[in-house]
């Protein structure tokens, strides 16, 4: 038996090649029963990310919610991302083989400002798929620590 509440709806929705407001809805009803997510529900919100081009408006914003909510907040300690929890989301993303998607970049934003040190790998991939320096970058301060002014 499988860990996952939403496996069979994201089956269908793979099949179909297409996720609309309603199947959002459906998931975030079915997730919101129960809990967290728990890491098989992670991947398939991930592999439903990496094989279905067509998606509904609403999906980017549950993604990255239900993403940055297991990785972030829901495990303990809160507020920390491990070099291997980015190297699973990264390979599972497919960030090597077929690139980003605009919930892919949002994704790893989040995680960057949600994150209390963020691992160098999240750096890493946060600049390749987004161009963008991370946040703790454009911080800059004068010889006394004090916070001059981002870039």
């Amino acid at each position: 038996m499988t860990d996952s509440r939403i496996r069979s709806t994201i089956s269908i929705l793979i099949a179909r090649r297409c996720v609309e407001d309603a199947d959002v809805e459906r998931l975030r009803d079915l997730l919101s029963a129960g809990g967290g997510l728990s890491a098989a529900e992670a991947g398939d919100l991930v592999r439903l990310e990496r094989h279905v081009k067509r998606m509904s408006p609403a999906w980017l914003a549950f993604f990255v919610e239900a993403l940055v909510g297991f990785f972030i907040w829901e495990r303990r300690p809160t507020g920390r991302l491990s070099e291997a929890d980015i190297e699973w989301l990264a390979f599972r993303l497919g960030l090597a083989s077929t690139g980003p998607t605009p919930a892919t970049r949002a994704l790893l934003t989040i995680l960057n400002e949600e994150c209390a040190e963020p691992p160098r790998g999240l750096i890493r991939y946060l600049i390749e798929v987004s161009r963008v320096r991370p946040l703790w970058e454009r911080v800059v301060t004068d010889e006394t620590g004090r916070f001059v002014h981002t870039s």
